[in-house]
């Protein structure tokens, strides 16, 4: 296991280092899906407050994704990736009604 950006969070480390860093949407949203099981984004927000009531993401694993990132893209800000784990949830949840 790989902990993530020196936190408790952990991850398959052969997974996170097959993660594409070609760009930061894209391991972002891989990790994403590594930390966060599809079902959890889907009944999911950043914040638990949209809609219909959701629930809110682990707010460890949030942080330490966002730390595993920016690790990765010095550049990228902290909204810039809350933005796309906020945008990876609403994908899992049209994906999910669209497959139903």
């Amino acid at each position: 296991m790989h902990a993530m950006a020196g936190s408790t969070v952990t991850v398959s480390k052969r997974a996170f280092l097959r993660l594409h860093r070609s760009h930061m949407t894209l391991i972002c949203q891989e990790l994403a899906a590594l930390v966060f099981t599809k079902e959890v984004l889907v009944l999911s927000t950043l914040t638990g407050k949209v809609g219909p009531p959701k629930r809110q993401l682990d707010v460890a694993k949030v942080q330490a994704t966002t730390d595993a990132v920016i690790q990765e893209f010095p550049q990228t800000s902290a909204s810039d990736v809350r933005a796309v784990i906020r945008r990876k949830c609403n994908n899992e949840q049209f994906n999910q009604k669209k497959g139903t």
